[in-house]
């Protein structure tokens, strides 16, 4: 499990909107800490996120137009058929990529 992810993005609207993101980027359990440099966003994870703290994930993440394929390194075996198997999911193409034909 990567502990670091590295993001590009996120959009904001307004101060209002920026200082909810970090609060709510905040309020997942498995999230230790939060940075930044320049345009990318530093998440540090304490421990792999649980079901419930990807779902926040993947929703901050779509929400606030973030790079999300980063997110794919927090794919295992336990989450992967809700987390990778489902290709109708909304999250699934800008995690994951297009479907390849092998």
């Amino acid at each position: 499990m990567p502990r670091k992810l590295i993001v590009k993005g996120p959009t904001y609207f307004s101060q209002r909107d920026e200082d909810l993101f970090y609060q709510w980027l905040d309020s997942i359990p498995s999230v230790g800490s939060v940075g930044g440099k320049g345009y990318e966003v530093h998440i540090e994870l304490k421990r792999q996120p649980s079901k419930a703290d990807l779902r926040e994930l993947l929703a901050l993440f779509f929400r606030y137009r973030m790079d999300m394929e980063p997110l794919a390194a927090l794919k295992t075996a336990r989450n992967e058929e809700w987390f990778a198997g489902n290709e109708k999911a909304f999250w699934h193409r800008p995690v994951f990529g297009p479907k390849r034909k092998t």
